[in-house]
Order: structure tokens, then C-alpha cells, then sequence
């Protein structure tokens, strides 16, 4: 009688045999991991099992006449490892394709929606050669035998396929990459993944959309990366019609400049926008090459829009049709009761009656400043100093071209004395560090207290003689002048800057 079963020495060298292959192929495979970094799928296990075991049944039994479930076995090991082996020759075509870096990782090494097709095809074309050359099925007419099945399989995948052949076009002519903020069906969102079926968006809301990729396709995409990360954004305001618009545009333009992440080339961008029933609308255009900066920018563009149009006298407009009555609270009355007190211990100052500083104050404006606005630049010309009553500034100077950080100021701290007194031009350019609040005196109120009260002046040129003299003997090498010279030229100086 013919053994339906092997023996138990022909089923120990079997399974010996497939053993010590599946740790052959294991061996190379970690071998190929530490010398290129290719990393296979864990289905490569079943290959390596399969293979093992199929090797062993042919060489170990010889023909197996004497098993007739010999043949049937080898039959289906043949078509699983032709079926598994699929996933190994995918890493490996991956891998010589676009692994250039040993340690290059195979998510890393090309766009997956390819990676993902070409393992798709090869898995497909493995099924093909073991329904057709191992179980003797003919592929062709199998599909026409069964063509009400492929037409319901056939409708059931149509907007995979749909999405597969988007996906495909995106990444031939990337359109976007991963990273890229777009604006897609008025959303604007960062680009995360883009797969074989869609594409992953994060919006600045931090909110992650999942998009089919036909549905991209379908809509008009516009892109802030390309053709460089350099782009422009708009904000609208409003001012009132008494104001000239030149001057308005003037203000805003230099308001805008001051917000962090604003490029300096190109320049912001003023344009009269429109006529409207309760003013005039201005359109501010500046560029950016953060967009996820954007919504914040355009806050701090109307916030020192606010602020500047404030100082200037300038009047954001109510609506027509709204009778408007508010009462004009004086809240500076606080800020000059401080500068008051500063002023009576400054050292050029402190030689002004105490009843005049209350007047010199009472008649100069009390300012806001906005976080980063400049509010004094290097090198422009200047009238008038500062008392900073609240928030404090740091003063840069710009030296061949690279701003560098000397002094931080804070309440109690004033600047530009030297530009009130002899209209030189400010000497370092002061930039406001959160909301400031300060006291500008300037040449006009200044100068009718010395029209006033002329005997100031001989004080003020003593002081400012003594400090110049002071500078020079630390700076200079050159004999010192005389104080009787210095005080005089000075005296000069203050008389013909205030027309006296």
C-alpha cells in the first residue's frame, strides 16, 4: 500500500530543510537592511516561510511519487510565493529607483502615491502569472466570463481610479508639495500628505481636512509658495473725507512698514479703494513670506493703522445713518502730571520754573504707540524730544547697515533732547516694545516759553556747553576749547534755531 503521509525522518529533514532556508532569507534581508537601509514589509516573513518550505519539498523528497498530496502542496506554495514575492521586488525597485541615500528611509525615498502604484501593478501582474501559469487558468477569458462581475467591480472603483489618476496628475505636475499653504474653495490650509486617493490639509485653525483628490482637481488652487514664498496680503480701511488722501496714504504706508514680518522690499503699498457713504477706503498691500503669520500680520496691520491715524488727528468714520454724540474725556490728564515730574529733574531742563513745565506740558500732545512702531528714526530730521510715561522703547543705531541694541528705556526716560534744542538730526532710531505712551514737546511750544522767558536760554547754552566739553575731553585728543567760545557758538545756535 502506497504512504499517503511521509515518514516521521522525511518530515523532520522537511521542516528542518524549510527552517534553515527562512533564516537564510532572513539573514540577507538584515543583511540588505545594514548595508543600503532596505527595509522590508513584514510580509516578507511569510515569503521567506513560504520559499523555505517549497525549496524543501522539491529537493528533499525527491519526486514525491510515493505522496500524491506531494504535488498539490508544491502547486499552492508556488502561487503563494509568486504572489508574496511581489512585496520584497517592490521595496527593492523602490529602492534603486529613488534610494540614493544608504540612509535613506523608504517612506523617504519617493512620492508615495508612486511607491504605493508600483506596488500596486506588481501585485497585480504576480496574481495575473499565478492564476495563468500555475493554476492553468486563462486570465482573458476568466474576465470575459465574468464580465457582469467586472462591470459591478468596475463601478464600485470608479472614484478610487478617479482619485488614483488625480493623485497621479498632482504629482507629475506639481501643482503643491507637502508644506505648501494653499487656498482651495476659500480655505486656506497647509499641505500635510498627499496619498494615492487624497490629499491632508491643515488649516490655520489647526484643523486637519481630509480632501479627495478629484475634488482638487475640480477647483481653482492657488498656491503661496510659488513662484516664491514672497506674497502679498490686504487689509481695508476707512477714513474720514476731510482728511487729504496723500497725507492719509502717507501714514498708513509708514504705519504698516513697522509690523513684525513685513517684508521691506517691495515697500507696503497705499491705494484709494473706494468712495464710500461714510468715508473714504484705503487698501493696504504688503508682502509676506510666512503665510502662517498672515492672519496675525493683518492684525497688527489695523491695530498700527489705529494707532497712527490716532496721533495724526485722524477720524476712523461712523456710519451715516448713526447719529454719533460721545463726550471728549481728557485720560492724558495721569501721563502729564509724570512728565511734569521728569522734566523738574532733567539736567537741561530742571533751569525752567516749575509753573512753566506745567505749561510747556499741558501744551504738548500725549501719544500711543503701538508694539514695534518706530517712533523716531536714525538720521531723519527732528523738532522735538520725548517723555515716556508708559511702556518703555529700545533705542537702536544702525552701523554699516546692521542695526545694533544700545539702551532699553523705560517711565521716567526721555529721548531727542538734543534734536528739541538745536534741530540735529535724531541720532538713533527708537522703536516702542509693547504699547508706549509718551509726552511730545516740540520746537513751537518750546519755543514760545524762550520767547517768553528769554534768560532760559543763557542757562541752556551753560549746560549744553558743559556737556559738549565733557564729551570732548573723553573723546577727543585735541586741545579743549575755551567754555566762553563753546557757550557763545551754542548761544547762537539756540537763538537762530528759534528765530530770536
Amino acid at each position: 500500500m502506497t504512504p499517503d503521509f511521509p515518514s516521521a525522518t522525511d518530515l523532520i529533514l522537511v521542516l528542518g530543510g524549510a527552517l534553515a532556508i527562512y533564516f537564510l532569507l532572513i539573514l540577507l534581508a538584515q543583511g540588505l537592511r545594514r548595508w543600503r537601509d532596505v527595509r522590508f514589509l513584514w510580509v516578507y516573513h511569510l515569503f521567506a516561510a513560504a520559499t523555505g518550505m517549497l525549496i524543501s519539498l522539491h529537493w528533499l523528497l525527491g519526486d514525491g511519487g510515493d505522496l500524491p498530496w506531494r504535488d498539490t502542496a508544491i502547486r499552492h506554495l508556488t502561487a503563494a510565493v509568486t504572489v508574496l514575492a511581489a512585496f520584497p521586488i517592490t521595496t527593492l525597485l523602490v529602492r534603486i529607483i529613488w534610494g540614493g541615500k544608504p540612509n535613506a528611509d523608504l517612506k523617504s525615498a519617493g512620492p508615495q502615491i508612486l511607491i504605493d502604484t508600483i506596488r500596486i501593478l506588481i501585485l497585480l501582474l504576480a496574481v495575473v502569472l499565478a492564476l495563468q501559469f500555475v493554476y492553468d487558468l486563462e486570465v482573458p477569458g476568466l474576465l470575459a466570463g465574468s464580465g457582469i462581475m467586472a462591470i459591478i467591480l468596475g463601478l464600485a472603483m470608479q472614484d478610487l481610479l478617479g482619485n488614483l489618476i488625480a493623485g497621479v496628475s498632482l504629482h507629475l505636475e506639481k501643482t503643491f508639495q507637502p508644506g505648501d499653504w494653499l487656498l482651495i474653495n476659500n480655505t486656506h490650509a497647509r499641505v500635510i500628505e498627499i496619498s494615492w486617493r487624497s490629499t491632508l490639509l491643515l488649516t490655520n485653525d489647526d484643523v486637519l481636512i481630509d480632501v479627495p483628490n478629484t475634488e482638487i482637481t475640480k477647483h481653482a488652487v492657488t498656491n503661496f509658495q510659488l513662484p516664491t514664498p514672497r506674497h502679498a496680503v490686504k487689509a481695508t480701511v476707512s477714513l474720514n473725507y476731510d482728511l487729504p488722501p496723500l497725507r492719509a496714504k502717507a501714514v498708513l504706508r509708514q504705519a504698516a512698514a513697522c509690523v513684525p514680518g513685513v517684508c521691506a522690499e517691495p515697500t507696503p503699498v497705499v491705494q484709494l479703494k473706494d468712495f464710500l457713504d461714510s468715508g473714504i477706503s484705503y487698501e493696504i498691500k504688503v508682502w509676506i513670506e510666512d503665510h502662517a503669520q498672515m492672519n496675525r500680520i493683518l492684525s497688527d496691520l489695523r491695530i498700527n493703522a489705529w494707532y497712527a491715524s490716532r496721533r495724526e488727528g485722524f477720524v476712523m468714520p461712523y456710519p451715516q445713518m448713526v447719529l454719533h454724540r460721545a463726550e471728549t474725556r481728557d485720560t492724558s490728564a495721569h501721563a502729564r502730571e509724570l512728565a511734569v515730574k521728569v522734566l523738574k529733574g532733567h539736567e537741561l531742563l530742571e533751569v525752567i520754573p516749575a509753573d512753566q513745565l506745567e505749561h510747556l506740558v499741558r501744551a504738548s500732545p500725549v501719544l500711543l504707540f503701538a508694539h514695534a512702531e518706530h517712533i523716531v528714526s536714525q538720521g531723519e530730521a527732528g523738532a522735538s524730544m520725548f517723555l515716556l510715561v508708559q511702556g518703555e522703547v529700545e533705542v537702536q543705531i544702525d552701523r554699516d547697515g546692521h542695526q545694533t541694541r544700545v539702551a532699553r528705556l523705560g517711565p521716567g526716560d526721555c529721548f531727542g533732547e538734543m534734536s528739541l534744542l538745536t534741530g540735529t538730526p535724531r541720532t538713533a532710531t527708537v522703536v516702542a516694545i509693547g504699547e508706549v505712551e509718551a509726552v511730545e514737546i516740540d520746537k513751537a511750544v518750546f519755543g514760545a516759553l524762550i520767547r517768553d522767558n528769554p534768560e532760559i536760554l543763557a542757562n541752556l547754552s551753560e549746560l549744553l556747553a558743559q556737556r559738549q566739553l565733557a564729551n570732548e575731553r573723553l573723546t577727543s585728543e585735541a586741545p579743549p576749547q575755551r567754555a566762553e567760545e563753546v557757550r557763545r557758538g551754542l548761544l547762537g545756535k539756540l537763538r537762530e534755531f528759534f528765530s530770536l
